[in-house]
């Protein structure tokens, strides 16, 4: 709510959902991880985390997973 006044985290719109799942899907499918599984669920968590501190490029999201350990 208050992120329209440029407080708090940015909101996720349709197309930041569609680019976010696509991220998770595209990054379990490369690490053999099933989407439905603690750890795919822990990197959709890491990366919603990325996206509300302020990081919103895809680029650098893709980036970030990459260089998750």
């Amino acid at each position: 709510m208050f992120s329209a006044f440029g407080i708090g985290p940015p909101s996720l719109g349709p197309d930041d959902v569609s680019v976010m799942q696509n991220l998770v899907k595209d990054y379990c499918l490369t690490k053999e991880i099933a989407l439905d599984s603690e750890e795919g669920r822990d990197v959709a968590r890491e990366l919603l985390k990325w996206f509300q501190i302020g990081v919103t490029d895809k680029s650098r999201l893709q980036e970030l997973l990459a260089s998750r350990t």
